[in-house]
């Protein structure tokens, strides 16, 4: 009875200790980043400028460092204020965020399929805290 209880005591605080992925945690480990980009295209936009902006979009994921995940979506609810699409994108950390703000490939992005079909723009960046 006293080694099943002890065995309890050990699976439980175990469990307190780790988190579910089983990874220990660690010091100072970095949070993932979450960045929103809503977007409002000008009028005339064209489905196929759009289509263009959502295959670019996509194109990043598995190619961008420290990008975990990427989605881009049109908004089936309008009630987004005029906000027809959303980027949804996860990057690693803070840092891996910036470092893809301040790329080459991000900048030509922007000139290339955003800026000229862009009316207005809404972005959020937040560290989602447990």
């Amino acid at each position: 009875m006293k080694n099943i209880i002890i065995t309890l005591s050990i699976l439980f605080f175990t469990t307190m200790i780790l988190p579910v992925n089983g990874q220990p945690p660690s010091k100072g480990k970095r949070e993932k980043v979450v960045h929103i980009v809503l977007f409002k295209f000008k009028d005339g936009t064209t489905v196929a400028q759009i289509q263009s902006l959502k295959k670019e979009i996509q194109k990043q994921k598995g190619t961008i460092p420290g990008l975990i995940d990427i989605s881009f979506g049109e908004d089936f609810m309008d009630r987004a204020k005029g906000y027809t699409h959303a980027e949804v994108a996860v990057f690693k950390d803070r840092k891996t965020l910036e470092s893809f703000n301040a790329s080459e490939y991000h900048q030509q992005l922007i000139i290339t399929h955003i800026r000229p079909i862009l009316g207005d723009i809404l972005v959020l960046d937040y560290e989602p805290k447990k």
